[in-house]
């Protein structure tokens, strides 16, 4: 259990309002305009009016009353111990689908704490139940206009909800939608979908369902269950075949038209991994909007495609550029990063691009998306090129999304150094976007050990994601 003590000051921002008044470390906010504080919502909600009264526990236990008159929506500069002051909120699911319930054993704590917090969805795009929640908090998302909620919906069967989530209670918390619908919250909606359990007839009654909160519900995502090797004792659940996908594509496309014509958008969205495995053509690129979803699997694919096709008309024909580079990617995307390499010889033809897909021993045969590749697996791979004398370049590429977002380290702990002092090789680290990919390979010329672009965009590292099912 999580121990949290609540409005703990663990510091204050440079020259802030809180510095100035001084605010400390080990300071505890009782109180803000006199309302008890029960979480981040009530901070941020009363820390944007241009008056505040704050009432601060000292370290030493005395009390003070705080008067501060600033710009409105200025920040005061506090910074708590934990981000939602309150502690999170913990899954109370059971889900046949859960991937953390199918991890590795020993892996590290932040990867099998199954938050299911609808704070956490607004913050940081999490997707929730519903089902540990109550009209209570129904009512602060609308007081405080908590917007967008995601929401993990997956049938709208009550019976089918029920099973999959194993929560008896699963069905009944989705009349929750209808009051937020009606208090023009903005959703997002997630299917993750099983074979044979929430398919077929099952998935045509839920995007029906849902498409009556359209559009103030603004998208149906559906993604692939991922089957761990690890599922011993679990619900047993069916891959996905190519013609599973196929048929899945055919099954919404008239529904993503439908949609198109009345809503302006296709409301329902695959995830990338369902067209790479039906080898299928992806939705034009416009159909996309804004790529809300994209941390979501969704558009990931038709984005870089349309950046590239961009970004590579820069260039010209150039045969002085001589290396040979190697790019590591999943095995899902290793089709399609091919043909990418094709287009880049064909304007840099000296450049020889080594696309190296590493088998996942580590999670299972099975998975084969780029974020879920650990250091283990990748150093295994190099290494038995290695031996059979394979030329691996001047360095290897790998994407960001393979790394925690805040540390430098693989799935499996195994840090980005480890990993470049046992292959010893140069290690490029890309943000996965079209323009970095391609700087990568054919301008990139320094003798860093290791280099990393300038990742500074806001992206999630699979670790993220993976609370998000």
């Amino acid at each position: 259990m999580i121990k949290i003590k609540k409005g703990y000051i663990s510091g204050v921002k440079k020259d802030s309002i809180a510095e100035e008044i001084g605010i400390k470390k080990g300071d505890i906010l009782l109180s803000i305009n006199g309302e008890p504080l029960y979480d981040i919502l009530d901070y941020k909600f009363y820390e944007a009016d241009s008056f505040i009264t704050l009432e601060i526990e000292h370290e030493d236990g005395s009390l003070e009353i705080i008067e501060i008159e600033k710009d409105e929506s200025e920040e005061l500069g506090i910074i708590f111990e934990n981000e939602l002051i309150d502690k999170p909120r913990n899954c109370y699911n059971k889900c046949i689908f859960c991937f953390m319930e199918q991890l590795p054993k020993n892996v590290r704590k932040t990867l099998v704490f199954k938050d299911d917090d609808y704070r956490l969805s607004f913050f940081s795009g999490n997707y929730i139940t519903l089902t540990n929640m109550k009209e209570f908090d129904i009512d602060r998302i609308i007081k405080y206009r908590i917007s967008p909620i995601n929401i993990s919906i997956h049938a709208t069967d009550e019976k089918v909800r029920c099973m999959m989530l194993n929560n008896k209670n699963a069905g009944k918390v989705l009349n929750y939608l209808k009051k937020l619908y009606n208090a023009n919250i903005t959703m997002n909606t997630q299917i993750v979908l099983c074979k044979d359990i929430n398919d077929k007839e099952i998935l045509n009654k839920t995007i029906e369902d849902l498409a009556k909160y359209a559009p103030i519900l603004k998208s149906i995502c559906i993604v692939p269950v991922g089957l761990t090797s690890q599922r011993k004792g679990l619900y047993k659940l069916k891959l996905n075949t190519k013609q599973d996908c196929i048929n899945l594509i055919n099954q919404v496309r008239p529904y993503q038209e439908k949609f198109m014509k009345k809503f302006k958008t296709p409301l329902v969205f695959l995830a990338d991994e369902f067209y790479l495995k039906a080898n299928k053509e992806f939705p034009p690129y416009e159909s996309y909007g804004e790529f809300a979803q994209i941390e979501d699997g969704i558009g990931i694919t038709p984005l870089f495609e349309h950046d590239f096709n961009n970004e590579l008309r820069k260039y010209s024909f150039n045969e002085n550029i001589k290396k040979d580079v190697t790019i590591i990617t999943g095995k899902i995307t290793k089709k399609y990063m091919l043909e990418k390499a094709k287009q880049i010889n064909k304007l840099f033809p000296n450049i020889n691009i080594n696309i190296v897909a590493p088998e996942n021993n580590y999670f299972g045969k099975n998975i084969t998306v780029t974020g879920l590749i650990t250091g283990i697996d990748i150093l295994d791979t190099i290494t038995k090129l290695k031996e059979k004398n394979v030329d691996l370049g001047k360095y290897i590429v790998i994407s960001d999304v393979m790394l925690k977002d805040d540390e430098d380290i693989f799935l499996d702990d195994m840090s980005l150094k480890t990993l470049q002092e046992k292959i010893d090789m140069p290690i490029v680290v890309t943000d996965g976007s079209a323009k970095v990919f391609i700087d990568s390979i054919i301008n990139y010329n320094k003798k860093s050990k290791i280099y990393k672009y300038n990742l500074d965009r806001q992206r999630n590292s699979y670790e993220n994601c993976m609370k998000n099912i």
